[in-house]
This record gives structure tokens, sequence and C-alpha cells, in this order.
């Protein structure tokens, strides 16, 4: 059930521009793009909160790998009931984060991804999940400063771009860490990271040296990648359609068992094919968990008056 939705202040320039331009500078809107954010549309909004790639982009690695650890973590062990779909992976089986008490500052790693899934592309942006069991496993992360780092780079612990949240951007259950729609490259570096970028390392500081969570307390799964024609895919042959009595349009969006999996969705977007997609239109609605036994049609409907 739609919660909220507007035609934004980009996409009525792209009506006026067509219909009153005898050489408009914009293309129609034909394509779509969902995704995970529920703030409130306004007519300001120029992209969603969160966009989701809808196709599988590149599976960097599965979450079936061992990962080697540091400090404070123990080598992770396979978990075969908490765990990620998506992307097209089947191997039903994520990481959990083991912790010793030894150290504040926890690190599990694997050092070459081109041996165990695929080398980052540092022009694209890239995600993984996480999954924190409950609130006294959560009450463990550091709670001022940085209480998880993800490293991506070319020397473990010295040359790599890197992704930081504190506690309290982190809750009980998944969450998705990703950089949105910032390429690798372009994250904050530490050191200088030359040639492939085929390490990954997790480090999650805890507030004490002696916090030791149970073994699949903490949960790691699914590290990926997108292009950008992986976030949209074009809508139902047939639509738009109009009815011009009642000055309404409606647009449909159809996502196969296929797409997007693994994501609460709770909003969408119509966009053009400018070099630049230009949003026309934003819509919130009920969170949808899609899933490899879901497909999801979504309409939208438009009206002027």
């Amino acid at each position: 059930m739609a919660t909220g939705g507007v035609i934004t202040n980009s996409g009525k320039n792209v009506m006026l521009n067509r219909t009153y331009k005898s050489s408009p500078d914009y293309t129609i809107p034909s394509t779509f793009r969902v995704g995970i954010g529920t703030t409130t549309p306004v007519v300001s909004d120029t992209a969603l909160a969160t966009h989701i790639p809808i196709s599988n982009g590149t599976v960097n690695d599965d979450g079936s790998n061992t990962m080697t650890s540091s400090d404070g973590g123990e080598n992770s062990t396979t978990n075969t009931t908490t765990y990620k779909e998506g992307a097209g992976v089947a191997d039903g089986s994520a990481q959990n984060l083991k912790t010793d008490n030894s150290s504040a500052t926890k690190r599990w790693f694997i050092a070459d991804l081109a041996s165990a899934g695929t080398k980052i592309t540092g022009t694209e942006p890239v995600s993984l999940w996480l999954y924190i069991k409950d609130a006294a496993a959560l009450a463990m992360f550091k709670s001022s400063g940085t209480a998880l780092e993800v490293r991506l780079g070319s020397t473990l612990a010295t040359d790599y771009f890197k992704i930081t949240r504190t506690a309290s951007q982190l809750a009980v259950g998944w969450n998705w860490i990703t950089t949105g729609t910032t390429n690798v490259e372009d994250l904050t570096e530490t050191g200088t990271v030359v040639g492939d970028i085929d390490t990954f390392e997790i480090v999650i500081t805890t507030n004490n040296v002696t916090d030791d969570w149970d073994d699949d307390d903490v949960v790691y799964d699914l590290l990926r990648q997108w292009a950008t024609a992986d976030l949209s895919d074009t809508f139902v042959t047939g639509y738009p359609t109009f009815d011009e009595t009642n000055k309404k349009v409606t647009l449909r969006y159809y996502l196969n068992s296929l797409q997007a999996n693994g994501f609460p969705i709770d909003e969408c977007g119509s966009f053009n094919t400018d070099g630049t997609p230009l949003m026309i239109d934003r819509d919130v609605f009920t969170s949808i968990s899609k899933t490899a036994t879901d497909e999801i049609a979504i309409v939208v409907v438009n009206t002027m008056v």
C-alpha cells in the first residue's frame, strides 16, 4: 500500500520541456528503479533515498569462503541457517564472525579476492550484508566513533578504501552496508592503493577487550558490485497508458523471481534515459520482502490536477 508519492520538480521540468519545445532536451521516462528508503517523498527529490540493484551485478565473495582473523577475531565458520539470498547466489551460506575476547579491535579478512571470488572494480559501487542477532550483541559495538569498518584494498591493514559505520547507524537484524551510488575509488583512502583491489577486510571495534559474542551473533554475507545499468529496468510493455478524461497516466513495473532478491523494497521511481537520468516521480509504500519465490508488479498512477 502506498504511503506517499510526488511528481518531482525534475519530472515537471521534463513535462514542460517536452510539451513546449519543438526540439525537446530531455528523453521520456521509460525506466524504473526500486529502493529501501522510507523518507517522505518531496518535490525536490532527485533520487531514491537508497537505490538497490535490480540485476545481479558482480559477486565478489558469495559468503562461502572462510575469513582469516587477527586481533580479537577468530577464523570465521560457515552458517547455513542465517544467510542472505540475492545476486543469483545459491550457496545458502554465510560466515559467522567469531571473537576470542583478546582485543577490542576484531578483524576478519580475505587476502585474495581473485582466488575466493572476483576482485573489486574501483569504478563501481559495492555492498555487503551484516547480521546482528540481538540488542545484546549490538550493545558490544563501540558506542562512540567508528564501530564498523569495511576495507577494500591492495594491502591488508595499510592500503585500502573504507566504508565506516557507527553503532547508531547499525540495527538488530540484517544491515545492508553499501557505498550507495559512490564508486569504491571515490571512498576515503588509507595509505596508497596500488594495483588490483583484491583484499577484503571487516573490522569491528567493541567497547571492551573482553566483549565476546556467541559464534552466530554477528554474520557476514555477500560482497557484491553493480554498474549503473543494474539499478534500473524498463516499464512493462504497453505502459504507460493514458486517461485523458481524468488526466491520469498509469505506469507498470515488474520484478521477476530473479531480480532484487534479498531486499525489503519500499520505494520506487520512474526515470528517463538522459546521460544523467532524471527522476520523474517517487513513491513510498509498505515494505515488501523480495525473495526468489516472489514476482512483484508495481502500478503507479500520476494525476494532473
